[in-house]
């Protein structure tokens, strides 16, 4: 076959879409047999990465960027209910992806993680301006009370240490905390920066709460598939998806697009 022909049959290939390295991620991906759509939940308190929005639907980051990293083909359908009994219903099957959470040992017992994060999750101690106190370490809150929501975890080993070495006041919301730290009743509260910003805006408190620096921890936040769904195989692919988003930077655009809008809507609600 001469040169001319064979760069004309090559050309050929190129148009029609032959060649595999032409394929993209999308074409690539085999849809497990029986996932023709996709039950989804979040933490309906979580924003900006996801919220509720009336009894049926979220809307956040997390949410925008779950429909970007899905193969087209599948359908998605919302689930909202209380964060622990989404937690249940995943272990259960019932629902079969969970959108930005961390990955903790108890959870990956019934979840399959994403290999690549969706976001960053900077968890930080927030504390009055005017009682503000050096800090530079975990070492620093020890003498100070703390305050965090029930459930909340937190990784890298600060859950340990706090258990072990500080003395803080568990409450059952995010509201409450941070009433508790704006009267005075606790000198910090440690909590998600970008969600405790989100609700700061929704509900301004009497004094000006700022966020201590270096963060506690840096852990991400991941999708997780329940181990019991038949469409858990597609971790694999949405981690690809995540990954090639991320090095390009939508991730972290999506997250200070959906915080901004947040926190115009609640201004505009005050």
């Amino acid at each position: 076959m001469s040169v001319l022909r064979i760069v004309l049959v090559v050309a050929v290939w190129l148009i029609i879409g032959i060649l595999p390295a032409t394929l993209s991620a999308a074409e690539n991906v085999r849809i497990p047999e029986g996932c023709k759509s996709i039950v989804y939940s979040t933490n309906p308190q979580y924003p900006p990465y996801g919220w509720s929005v009336g009894e049926d639907r979220f809307d956040g980051a997390g949410i925008e960027l779950l429909k970007m990293v899905l193969p087209p083909a599948i359908s998605l359908k919302p689930v909202v209910y209380p964060w622990k009994r989404t937690l249940f219903l995943a272990e259960q099957g019932s629902i079969d992806l969970l959108v930005s959470l961390r990955v903790t040992p108890e959870r990956s017992e019934y979840l399959t993680f994403t290999s690549h994060r969706a976001f960053p999750n900077p968890i930080v101690a927030f504390v009055r301006k005017d009682r503000k106190f050096a800090y530079k370490s975990w070492q620093d809150l020890k003498k100070h009370p703390g305050g965090i929501s029930v459930g909340d975890t937190f990784g890298g080993g600060f859950d340990e240490y706090r258990r072990a070495e500080l003395t803080i006041a568990e409450a059952l919301t995010m509201l409450e905390n941070f009433q508790k730290l704006d009267s005075g009743r606790i000198d910090y509260f440690v909590t998600s920066r970008y969600v405790g910003e989100a609700h700061l805006t929704q509900h301004p408190p009497a004094h000006e709460i700022i966020a201590l620096s270096p963060a506690i921890t840096n852990l991400d936040v991941h999708f997780g598939f329940s181990k019991r769904s038949v469409c858990a195989p597609l971790v694999q692919y949405v981690s690809r998806k995540l990954a090639e988003l991320d090095s390009k930077g939508i991730s972290g655009k999506l997250l200070k697009k959906h915080l901004k809008r947040y926190k115009e809507t609640s201004r505009k609600n005050q």
